[in-house]
């Protein structure tokens, strides 16, 4: 069967989709991925349908049209819903049409697929990235693209499921309640080829990771919150390149490379809160201090603060000192481990795609 995933074309929203599409390749069935061009490179060789503009084109056109979308609010809710399906939808149209899928797998905010899904008549499930958006920005996010529907014609179609990785504990009182539809699936493990090789651990200095992710892309926050770690004692890992980062004995630049790989033997994780590089550092039992900037990375933290795995700053000079105190209280490793535990407990992403009904090619 074909199996076509969709996401914004953004690396932290195409990336969490890797482990069940791998999953479903190596079970027999057809993959592609429906995005814009910009993304081939963090596809690693899959195959790509290209569809769209890249995000800075659609965040352009989208601030001519209504303004900021860096956070929740209208203008958001029109960066996804609104903007980039008007951008997209007559490339992916085309694309669709062309492979013909069988299931319609996208992120929780591409709202290209359920428009394909209804067009196409085809079955389409959801894949969350992150913990449950907050109510008043989802409504906007559904209104808009009912919208979407209306103006072409089309009767929204009912998804089959919704694929989620964040596992119970993260969510927060006034989160919704979990969907009927819902199967989990932990965070995957897709590797991939370090950017550079990953330097010897000092035998006695702690170790830190600090990423922020593909979101915030502030070269200047990345080198102060490092030197502050590096200050406090820890020998660094910057997912940065060489250039960005004054590097030395104890400050290393490896560029964008698979967590995994760097996860492994760090003793603290230092990033913005965004949900990929989140549930990848709890899934390896790490904790974390957390520098939220944007989107839905400061209710990312909250999460993790109220879990006991992680504390929040407000400064980058306030970094280094954080892990410090991290490193010193056992009860930070104690609930991320508690954390890995829940999250190993959830479907791998075969289970996952067993119970979405696509286990199999013979299915």
């Amino acid at each position: 069967m074909k199996i076509l995933f969709g996401a914004t074309p953004v690396p932290g929203h195409l990336l969490p989709l890797l482990p069940l599409a791998d999953a479903a390749a190596d079970a027999g069935h057809d993959v592609a991925f429906l995005t814009a061009a910009s993304m081939a490179s963090f596809l690693g060789g899959r195959q790509l349908l290209a569809a769209g503009p890249d995000f800075d084109r659609i965040v352009a056109v989208n601030e001519r049209r209504v303004g900021d979308a860096r956070h929740f609010g209208i203008a958001a809710a029109e960066l996804f819903a609104g903007t980039r399906v008007d951008l997209t939808w007559e490339d992916a149209l085309q694309q669709a049409r062309h492979h013909q899928p069988d299931l319609l797998v996208g992120e929780w905010v591409d709202f290209v697929t359920p428009l394909l899904a209804a067009r196409l008549d085809v079955p389409w499930a959801a894949h969350s990235i992150g913990g449950p958006l907050p109510m008043e920005f989802a409504d906007a996010l559904h209104e808009r693209a009912n919208w979407q529907h209306a103006f072409r014609f089309l009767k929204p179609r009912d998804r089959i499921a919704l694929l989620d990785p964040v596992p119970d504990s993260l969510r927060l009182p006034e989160d919704t309640p979990p969907e009927s539809d819902r199967i989990t699936i932990r965070p995957g493990r897709v590797t991939e080829p370090a950017a550079r090789p990953i330097p010897q651990r000092p035998a006695s200095m702690p170790r830190a990771l600090v990423t922020l992710g593909t979101s915030v892309g502030d070269p200047e926050l990345m080198a102060a919150i490092a030197q502050s770690v590096a200050d406090a004692g820890f020998d660094v890992l910057a997912t940065t390149s060489p250039e960005r980062l004054r590097t030395g004995p104890r400050m290393h630049a490896v560029g964008f490379t698979s967590l995994p790989e760097l996860l492994a033997d760090v003793d603290v994780v230092i990033g913005a809160a965004g949900a990929g590089t989140l549930l990848a550092t709890l899934a390896a039992g790490v904790p974390t201090v957390l520098f939220p900037v944007l989107a839905d990375q400061p209710l990312n933290a909250a999460r993790a603060v109220r879990r006991g795995v992680g504390v929040t700053i407000r400064e980058p000079n306030q970094a280094g000192p954080a892990a410090g105190r991290i490193l010193g209280d056992p009860k930070y490793r104690r609930a991320a481990g508690a954390m890995a535990t829940e999250m190993a407990a959830m479907n791998s992403a075969e289970q996952a795609l067993a119970e979405l009904g696509y286990g199999s090619i013979s299915q």
